[in-house]
């Protein structure tokens, strides 16, 4: 597995990974450190752990509304009108007469395949 040497929140840090998860690893260390200088001010005030916490607290927090936010749109996914479910058995039964007169005109195409093979075969008799 491959290894990367990363700052996070001012220390460095030697993480292992998949090597098709490097972008997202790196992403999400961006962000981590993003908030960290968002919170500048508490260096030196607070202790680390504090401020670490802090911004614990608000991407767990962001993820919980992320999580709400599809669970409501799973929820209230538009429910399927009466008339487009009978727009689709309309649909469904035309694709079925299509089909059989595709059959049909096959056989008809294969009818007359052969009767012109009887016509060659008489006029040449």
């Amino acid at each position: 597995m491959p290894s990367l040497e990363v700052m996070i929140f001012n220390n460095k840090v030697n993480l292992s990974y998949k090597e098709n998860e490097k972008d997202r690893l790196i992403k999400a260390i961006e962000i981590l450190n993003d908030n960290w200088r968002k919170y500048s001010n508490l260096h030196g005030k607070v202790s680390d752990i504090k401020i670490a916490s802090l911004i614990s607290l608000e991407l767990q927090d962001s993820i919980n509304d992320l999580k709400k936010k599809i669970e409501y749109k799973k929820n209230n996914l538009p429910v399927q009108t009466n008339k487009e479910k009978q727009l689709e058995t309309k649909i469904d039964k035309l694709k079925e007469e299509l089909s059989l007169s595709e059959k049909h005109l096959e056989e008809l195409n294969n009818e007359l395949i052969k009767i012109k093979e009887n016509l060659i075969k008489y006029k040449n008799e």
